[in-house]
């Protein structure tokens, strides 16, 4: 007797090999990361404030643009990459290209004491938590 699950199995099994396909085609060449993957980012809470690293590797300090509105941040640029004239290329993964990402903060920031650093293609933010956000203690009578 066959398994009610083979044909979901197989299906699966499909569905893995072409998003597998995907990942090793051109569709998504041509673009950094317009869709939001590109910077790759961590961000956690470190004493009450919030801290975002972001990995932009080949990004020049002057290609970045950092903004905060209304609980988001916003990382835009260009990363550029240039040969000497007469080079030829024989393997490009590194691609050029502008990007932009939007990330919601979990919540609001003084954004006038944000603190930016920017060192061998790392980008951290430390963003000390608004005091209206800051949990208060509530005395019970």
């Amino acid at each position: 007797m066959l398994s009610p699950f083979t044909n979901t199995l197989d299906t699966l099994l499909a569905l893995q090999n072409a998003l597998d396909s995907t990942m090793h085609s051109e569709f998504s060449e041509g673009n950094i990361g317009s869709r939001g993957l590109f910077p790759p980012v961590n961000m956690f809470e470190q004493e009450g404030d919030l801290v975002v690293v972001a990995e932009l590797p080949g990004v020049q300090k002057e290609d970045l643009k950092v903004e905060i509105e209304n609980r988001q941040l916003r990382l835009r640029g260009e990363r550029r990459i240039a040969y000497e004239e007469g080079v030829s290329v024989h393997r490009a993964e590194r691609k050029p290209g502008a990007f932009d990402r939007t990330l919601r903060l979990p919540f609001r920031v003084e954004v006038e004491k944000i603190k930016a650093d920017y060192q061998n293609g790392l980008l951290a933010l430390h963003m000390p938590r608004a005091e209206a956000d800051r949990p208060r203690q509530i005395s019970i009578h």
